[in-house]
């Protein structure tokens, strides 16, 4: 499993790891896929920001995420 925090940079995790985002996009945070919003607003923009901006109960998200293969922590 791939570890990923909650806290990280949203851009830092779709570089790091593009697999997340069509789990992302599944989600709701469909953000990602715009390049602009990715390197301006994914800069500071974490998952768990993502997340409470888009009313997802962190235990959905952290479950999907897991069933994609990544570990979610929420410190870096």
């Amino acid at each position: 499993m791939t570890s990923i925090s909650l806290n990280t940079p949203v851009r830092e995790l779709v570089l790091a790891h593009p697999a997340i985002v069509p789990v992302m996009v599944q989600m709701g945070l469909d953000g990602v896929t715009d390049p602009a919003l990715l390197n301006t607003v994914g800069r500071f923009m974490t998952l768990a920001k993502g997340a409470r901006m888009k009313h997802i109960p962190m235990t959905q998200l952290t479950a999907a995420l897991a069933a994609a293969g990544f570990e979610v922590t929420t410190d870096d």
